[in-house]
């Protein structure tokens, strides 16, 4: 729909049933729900409406959220329920471009201490509930003229992507983040942040760094941030995206805790229905649906049941999930048209295409040793016309078994024999080619006719000429399945494709993996959604590092002990954690520092003593003096970080030829007296001296920085500048943030050239071919876009987090020690007694 379409107003889809879900006329504006009566609001939207420069928009919208009200937002892909979250944070038009009309406001409260956990009440010192969280006379925010940071004291924020969800390298320091913005006392903040990231299940990764964390992980960690300061909105797209059945029920059970006894208010945007309601069914639902059409206009807002009865075929047939019980209401859908995936060979039917024996896997990027290998003793072989499917928890193995399968992996122990395999990743903009859509398919070698039916499948042919980087999430995976689908690959592997889609785009996706086995090729996928295994001949469990079966789909869903061991339900743990015992503080006790003694120094201390002994070494032109503290130092660096003379070599390498460089272009290039006249270039005593003296100043900084470098790591060196030299928290944090895009450089990279490899024609034995130099380029492009949209996300992470330039508290400080002192003044006396002793 163009800019002009949706501004001049779609004709609204009528709805049957009570009149208050009835979808009015535009100038009228949507009817709104009853409220509960007693609670005061939290949003007011009036003629809300956005329009992105693409022409996609949502709204108009008018409504309120009332405190401790649940609303389900839920819609078609591209009904634009994540451009009305973002309008909502503040995001739009202050970080990403669009025109928004009509008014909404944010209601600033009076709830509790952050601090003071998420159950709150009389008992425990908190506000007590959701009419004493908020105060209808409260100052009111606009999101759309105040931007991000003006939301972050009342909103929590979880976007789509969970990868750049988390901002600052270490997990539990970004959780802390919007506490101590929220000035949260700092003796506080450790217990929330320790009991919010219990209450996800992920407690022990507290100090994990981002960068070794999974999708899943990630996802939970990142909600955390958003509830840690018990904010009056929460806001969640797609919260349970990447989470087996016990990480939903973990977001679950949290944000009901945040919503039922802290008076937050939720507005969910969410695919898996069925997993979120529960045990509860349709009650175990958000009490009330704004149901949005296609155009992105309100079709409904009213009591969930209701709108889903009501509206139930419409937005069914639009493309969106629906619980089961109003599936089972409605009835089967038709069937979705069909296109034709060329055949990879007339290969007959159960014949075995892929065998992997006895083997041993582990990630990527390890060692031959097989200390972290995830997977043992692993057989299982790919056959043609079958659908294999592979469930198991979070972190199973289910990546490094079709990494494997791939041969992108090298195999720890066993031997894997059989045909190529192509294998289509989770995140699909990595596997990009091509500038075009159309092009994107190109690359694959099919024909036009097929290029254009699948196109057509995948509904994509409107976006033939777009670039693939401009497509929605949904509509990249869609693509990326496509064009492996269209590559002559017997063997085709999928790690999670119905991830983040919608039913319309679910159902195309699992038809083309069917028709693809039906064809004649062997199709894994692997899964966390029982939708999923409706398509699939057989299925393989990844529990407790082995691999269980195959076994028909049916089998597995009748053994209630083998779902819960795969992730499929959540397993009963009676000893697992409640939100309300008391956390065990040594989870957030600071990390150990290391042994080696330089490294337990103060990080300020050290900067302190490299910038004058830098500042000494400039003003010595004597290369003898300058040559002992060389030596001081060195042996200084070794014993104090226990480090090898050769690793101390290797490090200063890069100093050594800069320094060599030096030495050489002022003996050859210095005027003065030649020692030596017969030889063929001119060499001066003064150009020796001077060279000399200039190559060890260089060698002695470097090696301090080297020192520095090593003995310190970017929290620790963030933490103490904050404390000692107060280095505002703005400029720190931001240095941390961007230390965080860093360290998932490599991983970005070689999950980007993996990618390009699985595009290109494989060798004989089936292995992914090589990148040349023109592709490697491709590649770093692809890492250039994506590192720049990343550090855009994480920069509107940072600021709903609340990083501004107002008060905030500091969790973690750091004190001097008497070491500290000592060390200051060792150093100076050495200084000074090779100062003195050289005249």
């Amino acid at each position: 729909m163009s800019a002009e379409a949706h501004a001049a107003g779609a004709a609204p889809v009528q709805a049957k049933g009570a009149e208050h879900l009835q979808a009015p006329e535009q100038e009228q504006g949507p009817i709104l729900a009853p409220a509960p009566a007693g609670a005061p609001r939290v949003l007011v939207a009036e003629g809300l409406e956005a329009v992105l420069p693409s022409g996609a928009g949502v709204g108009p919208w008018s409504g309120e959220i009332l405190a401790g009200e649940q609303v389900l937002l839920l819609g078609p892909s591209g009904s634009g329920k994540s451009t009305l979250l973002r309008v909502l944070a503040g995001a739009i038009p202050s970080h990403q471009r669009g025109r928004v009309t009509g008014s909404v406001r944010l209601f600033e409260g009076t709830a509790g201490d952050p601090a003071d956990g998420m159950a709150g009440g009389p008992d425990d010192g908190t506000a007590g509930g959701a009419a004493d969280g908020f105060a209808e006379g409260a100052s009111a925010i606009d999101p759309v003229a105040g931007g991000v940071l003006a939301t972050a004291p009342v909103l929590g924020h979880l976007g789509q992507d969970p990868v750049d969800g988390v901002c600052l390298p270490l997990i539990a320091d970004d959780v802390a983040l919007p506490l101590e913005s929220a000035c949260t006392s700092p003796e506080r903040i450790g217990p929330r942040v320790h009991e919010v990231l219990s209450a996800m299940g992920v407690g022990e990764l507290a100090h994990r760094s981002a960068a070794t964390l999974s999708g899943g992980q990630l996802q939970r960690a990142s909600l955390a941030a958003a509830i840690a300061a018990r904010p009056r909105l929460l806001l969640l797209d797609e919260p349970t995206a990447m989470l087996d059945a016990e990480g939903v029920a973990a977001v679950r059970s949290a944000v009901d805790a945040a919503t039922d006894q802290t008076g937050c208010a939720l507005l969910l945007v969410e695919h898996r229905l069925d997993e979120w309601a529960g045990e509860q069914g349709l009650d175990g639902l958000p009490a009330r649906t704004v149901a949005l059409d296609r155009s992105g206009r309100v079709l409904a807002d009213g009591p969930t049941r209701e709108v889903l009865t009501a509206h139930g075929p419409v937005l069914r047939e639009q493309g969106c999930w629906l619980p089961r019980e109003i599936e089972e209401r409605i009835g089967a859908p038709e069937p979705i048209g069909a296109v034709s995936v060329p055949l990879a060979s007339a290969t007959p039917r159960s014949e075995v295409l892929l065998h992997l024996r006895d083997a041993t896997l582990g990630p990527p990027d390890a060692s031959g040793r097989g200390e972290d290998a995830v997977l043992t003793g692993a057989d299982l072989e790919i056959r043609a016309g079958r659908l294999l499917a592979v469930v198991g928890r979070n972190g199973a193995g289910k990546s490094t078994l079709l990494g494997a399968l791939s041969r992108l992996d090298p195999l720890r122990a066993g031997t894997l024999e059989g045909a190529a395999a192509g294998l289509v990743l989770q995140r699909p903009e990595s596997q990009f080619v091509a500038d075009t859509v159309e092009d994107e398919l190109a690359a694959s070698g099919a024909s036009q006719d097929v290029r254009r039916a699948m196109l057509e499948r995948l509904d994509l042919a409107d976006h033939a000429s777009q670039s693939p980087y401009r497509l929605s999430g949904g509509q990249q995976r869609r693509l990326s399945l496509g064009a492996m689908l269209l590559a002559d690959r017997p063997v085709l592997l999928a790690d999670e494709p119905g991830y983040g889609l919608d039913r319309a785009a679910h159902e195309a996706v699992l038809s083309l993996l069917r028709e693809a086995a039906d064809a004649g090729r062997g199709v894994v996928m692997t899964t966390h959604d029982l939708r999923s295994l409706e398509v699939a001949d057989e299925v393989v469990v990844i529990a407790d590092g082995r691999l269980v079966g195959p076994l028909a789909p049916a089998a597995l869903l009748a053994d209630d002990a083998l779902l819960r061991r795969a992730g499929l339900r959540v397993a009963d743990r009676p000893g697992s954690a409640h939100a309300d015992d008391p956390a065990p503080r040594t989870a957030l006790d600071p990390p150990a520092l290391p042994r080696a003694p330089l490294a337990r120094r103060d990080p300020t201390v050290l900067l302190g003593l490299l910038t004058a002994l830098s500042i000494v070494c400039i003003t010595l032109t004597d290369p003898a003096p300058l040559l002992v503290l060389d030596a001081l130092l060195a042996a200084g660096t070794v014993l104090g970080l226990r480090l090898g003379p050769l690793a101390l070599a290797r490090a200063q390498a890069p100093f050594v030829l800069f320094a060599a460089g030096v030495f050489m272009v002022n003996v050859l290039s210095r005027p003065g007296h030649e020692p030596w006249p017969d030889l063929p270039v001119r060499v001066t005593s003064e150009g020796i001296v001077l060279g000399a003296a200039l190559a060890l100043r260089a060698l002695v900084i470097g090696l301090g920085a080297v020192a520095v470098v090593r003995a310190s790591d970017p929290g620790r060196t963030m933490t103490s500048l904050r404390t000692h030299a107060r280095l505002p928290a703005r400029i720190a944090l931001a240095l941390l943030a961007g230390q965080r895009l860093l360290e998932d450089l490599p991983r970005r990279w070689a999950t980007i050239t993996r990618a390009h490899r699985l595009r290109r024609p494989p060798s004989a034995d089936g292995t992914p071919a090589r990148l040349g130099p023109r592709a490697m380029a491709r590649c770093a492009f692809a890492l250039l876009v994506d590192a720049i949209r990343s550090s855009t996300r994480i920069a509107f992470a940072l600021e709903s987090r609340g990083l501004g330039t107002g008060e905030r508290t500091q969790w973690r400080t750091a004190s001097l020690r008497r070491a500290d002192g000592a060390l200051m003044v060792g150093v100076g006396r050495a200084v000074a007694a090779v100062l003195v002793l050289a005249g």
